[in-house]
């Protein structure tokens, strides 16, 4: 019998792919895969969900499901929805902010959407998780964000701190230390890690004045309570990077 020398395993090709990939990652800015999107994303809503609730949120639904919508129809209608908030003004700190949110809109992120540029067929889906949903992937007291690949099972990860503002239950602070995890299959490698904001802003390419900006804030501008899936969760970042400063987000509970 002819013994053969044994070949690499698998995992070790696939180690080496995500080691390539993170260094990819690591060489561009991590602006690149902060999982914002350029305004809509084609998301389908069944016609239970465009029924769902009270006139205002259905007209939202309505806005975002439409191509011809515009941002500036999308934020009225957020305008007129977030008067009817079900948390009451302290999303930051209600136990229904937990969970795995699915991002379906934002407004004005244009410079942080190159990923979720792509075409359909190749584009990333975005999900961030907050709570016991984050603690298994990233560690307790932090909120991941998180890039789904289609094709291959490759995600980005990038995960931060955060605790509800004492002084406004509707606001979430967003510290360091912020990680960057690349993950292919059962694989996962940390690409960075950065102990400051300016750090972290640096790497991104941030001038000065954004990297000595304060801590993100994120408000909680509209949180549905229900706890099920199909919820929605409107936030906007109100302070902190001038580059994010004015971005708004939507969320559907998955």
């Amino acid at each position: 019998m002819v013994m053969r020398t044994p070949k690499k395993t698998d995992f070790s090709r696939r180690e080496a792919l995500v080691t390539g990939l993170s260094t990819i990652a690591a060489t561009n800015s991590l602006s690149t895969v902060y999982p914002q999107p350029s305004n809509a994303i084609e998301v389908d809503f069944s016609s239970e969900e465009l029924l769902k609730g009270p006139p205002k949120r259905i007209s939202l639904l309505k806005k975002l499901s439409s191509s011809s919508t515009s941002d500036e129809d999308v934020a009225n209608a957020i305008a007129a929805l977030e008067k009817l908030d079900p948390s009451n003004g302290k999303a930051a700190v209600s136990e229904n902010l937990g969970g795995t949110w699915e991002l379906i809109y934002s407004v004005n992120a244009e410079a942080f959407s190159p990923l979720l540029n792509l075409p359909k067929p190749i584009r990333p889906s975005s999900f961030q998780l907050v709570g016991d949903d984050a603690e298994p992937v990233v560690g307790s007291g932090r909120i991941a964000q998180v890039l789904n690949f289609p094709i291959i099972p490759l995600s980005f990860i990038l995960s931060s701190g955060t605790l509800p503002v004492d002084s406004d239950p509707s606001n979430l602070e967003i510290f360091p230390p912020f990680r960057f995890d690349v993950k292919l299959g059962g694989l996962k490698k940390q690409v960075l890690e950065s102990g400051s904001d300016a750090g972290f802003r640096a790497v991104n390419g941030r001038t000065e004045e954004a990297q000595a900006a304060g801590r993100n804030i994120y408000k909680q501008r509209y949180l549905e309570t229900s706890g099920k899936k199909g919820d929605l969760r409107i936030s906007e970042v109100i302070a902190g990077d001038p580059v994010l400063v004015g971005v708004v987000f939507i969320h559907r509970r998955i």
